[in-house]
C-alpha cells in the first residue's frame, strides 16, 4: 500500500487566495521549497518573498520559515512579499506597477482612547502639574498657545480614527485627556472635562476645514456648501458625506503620483484582465488596490446603480475581490468574521429553532417542516446546518420575505424569474420539489436589481449581502 503524502500544506499566496500543496518528502532547504512553490503558482509568485508558518509554540502566531526542519507536516503558510520598493508585479503585457498601500487608516474607534504625546514644553508642564495636583489638588493654568497645542495633538489623534467623530467619541477623548492628566480638570464642570469636550468639538471643525483646503478628499467632499457668499448651495450640516457604519477608509486620497485619468486607465486594464480566460488574480488584486480611492469617490459622489457600477468594475463579481474590497473599507476579514460568528451562534440557534418548532402556530409549522427535511439529510455537515439556520432565522423572527429566497429549477425553465427583485438569494436546483429549503442545491446566486451578480453557496451569498449592507 502506498504511504500517504507526508506534507499537506495550505499556502496563502494572496489575502484571499490559497493553494493546496502536497509533498512526499521534506524539501532540502527553504530556498528549494520556495522554488517548488513558485513553479506550482507561476506566474503569480514571480517575485521575492518569504514564507511564514503558524507556529504551535506561539499559539499559531506567524513565524518566518528560516529552517526547513520547522516546516509542519500539515498546516497553513503565508507568502509575505518583500518590502523592497523596487519589487513590483507584472504580467507579459502589463506595465510594472508601483507599490500601493491598501489604506491610510487601519483602526476603528477604540474602546479606550489613547492620549497622544504632546510637545516637549507641554509634556514638561503637565508632568509638573500632575505632581502638584496629586499633592495639593491644584490645576494648571495654560497659555493660549499651550492649550492650542494640546487640542491640535488631540485632533490629530482623533483624525487617525475618523474625521467626523460623534459627540460620544469627543466626550470619550476629553475624559481620557483629564484622566491621563488630572491637572487639566475643570473645577467649574461636574465631570471635569465638559469644557474640553466643546473645545475639541470646535477644534475638529477647524481641523477639517484646514484639511479640506489641503486637498484631503475625505473632508473636501463636504466643502463648498452654503455660506454668506454662496446662499443657494446645500446646507452645511445636512447630508454630510461621512462614514456611517464600520468604514475605516471612507474616502481615501488617490495614491501618490496618480490622478483620476491615470486610475481610469488602470480601470480599463482591470476589465481586460477579468475578461481573460485565465485570470491573473494576484494582478487583479494589485490593480484593485490601486484604484480603491477612485471607486470610493464614484460611490460617494455619484451614488451609482449597482448594475452600472459592476459593469465598470467587473472584478467585484469575483468572490476574493468582494472580500478584499470589504477589507479595504473596514480592515476586517469578512469571511473569517462572518463564519466565526455564524458558527459560534449556530448551536444556540438550532436549540431555539427546535423549541419554536415544538409549539403550535403557523411559524412553528413552517419550522417543523424545515427541520424534518434537515433531519432526513444523510450528511449534516457545516454547510447544511448553516443553510438550515440562515433559512430558519428570519422565520423565527417573523421577518421572512417570500421575495428574498427564490428557487430556480433549471430543468423546468431556461431562465430564472427574478424580475422585481431588488435583492435576494436564488437557489438553483435540478429537481422537482415543492420544498421551501433545498439542502443540496446545484448552486446559489446573489440577485441585485433583477440581475445575478455572483454565483455562490447560500452562506457565501448572505455573507456578500451582509458586506453590501454593512
Amino acid at each position: 500500500m502506498t504511504e500517504p503524502p507526508k506534507f499537506i500544506l495550505r499556502v496563502f499566496i494572496a489575502p484571499e487566495i490559497a493553494v493546496k500543496l502536497t509533498l512526499t518528502e521534506r524539501p532540502d532547504s527553504v530556498e528549494h521549497f520556495i522554488q517548488t512553490l513558485q513553479e506550482k503558482c507561476r506566474p503569480r509568485l514571480d517575485y521575492e518573498f518569504t514564507l511564514h508558518y503558524e507556529d504551535p509554540d506561539f499559539d499559531g502566531q506567524l513565524c518566518c520559515l528560516v529552517d526547513i526542519e520547522d516546516l509542519p507536516e500539515k498546516g497553513t503558510l503565508q507568502v509575505i512579499r518583500s518590502e523592497d520598493e523596487n519589487v513590483s508585479l507584472q504580467s507579459s503585457d502589463t506595465e510594472i506597477l508601483p507599490h500601493v498601500p491598501i489604506s491610510n487608516r487601519l483602526k476603528t474607534w477604540p474602546d479606550i482612547f489613547s492620549v497622544p504625546t504632546f510637545s516637549f514644553e507641554v509634556e514638561h508642564l503637565l508632568l509638573e502639574g500632575n505632581a502638584a495636583y496629586e499633592q495639593s489638588g491644584k490645576t494648571v493654568t495654560l497659555t493660549r498657545s499651550q492649550k492650542s497645542s494640546i487640542l491640535e495633538s488631540m485632533a490629530t489623534a482623533i483624525m487617525n480614527y475618523k474625521p467626523y467623530p460623534t459627540e460620544k467619541n469627543i466626550a470619550m477623548a476629553a475624559e481620557a485627556l483629564v484622566t491621563a492628566h488630572p491637572c487639566l480638570k475643570e473645577k467649574s464642570s461636574e465631570s471635569g472635562w465638559y469644557g474640553w469636550k466643546w473645545s475639541l468639538q470646535y477644534k475638529m471643525g477647524n481641523f477639517r476645514s484646514r484639511l479640506a483646503k489641503a486637498g484631503c478628499l475625505e473632508v473636501a467632499v463636504n466643502s463648498g456648501r452654503r455660506s454668506h457668499n454662496n446662499p443657494d448651495k446645500a446646507h452645511p450640516h445636512h447630508n454630510i458625506k461621512k462614514a456611517k457604519h464600520a468604514e475605516v477608509n471612507y474616502l481615501p486620497n488617490f495614491p501618490k503620483g496618480q490622478d483620476a485619468t491615470s486610475l481610469e486607465n488602470v480601470r480599463v486594464q482591470i476589465i481586460q484582465e477579468v475578461e481573460r480566460s485565465e485570470k491573473n488574480l494576484l494582478l487583479i488584486d494589485k490593480l484593485m488596490q490601486m484604484t480603491f480611492a477612485l471607486r470610493r469617490l464614484e460611490i460617494i459622489k455619484e451614488d451609482p446603480m449597482i448594475g452600472e457600477f459592476l459593469q465598470k468594475w467587473p472584478a467585484l463579481r469575483i468572490d476574493s475581490q468582494i472580500c478584499a474590497e470589504f477589507h479595504r473599507i473596514t480592515n476586517v476579514n469578512l469571511r473569517n468574521q462572518f463564519y466565526s460568528e455564524l458558527d459560534r451562534q449556530m448551536p444556540r440557534m438550532l436549540i431555539l429553532l427546535r423549541q419554536k418548532a415544538a409549539r403550535t402556530s403557523r411559524t412553528s409549522e413552517i419550522l417543523r417542516n424545515i427541520l424534518n427535511l434537515y433531519d432526513k439529510q444523510q450528511e449534516q455537515d457545516a454547510d447544511v446546518t448553516r443553510n438550515l439556520v440562515l433559512h430558519g432565522l428570519p422565520i423565527y423572527l417573523r421577518e421572512e420575505d417570500p421575495q428574498f429566497f427564490k428557487v430556480w429549477n433549471i430543468e423546468e425553465s431556461p431562465e430564472p424569474d427574478i424580475s422585481n427583485t431588488s435583492v435576494g438569494i436564488l437557489t438553483i436546483v435540478n429537481e422537482n420539489s415543492t420544498n421551501s429549503v433545498h439542502f443540496s442545491p446545484v448552486s446559489a446566486a446573489v440577485v441585485v436589481e433583477d440581475e445575478i451578480v455572483v454565483r455562490e453557496t447560500l452562506p457565501n451569498g448572505l455573507m456578500h449581502l451582509s458586506c453590501c449592507s454593512g
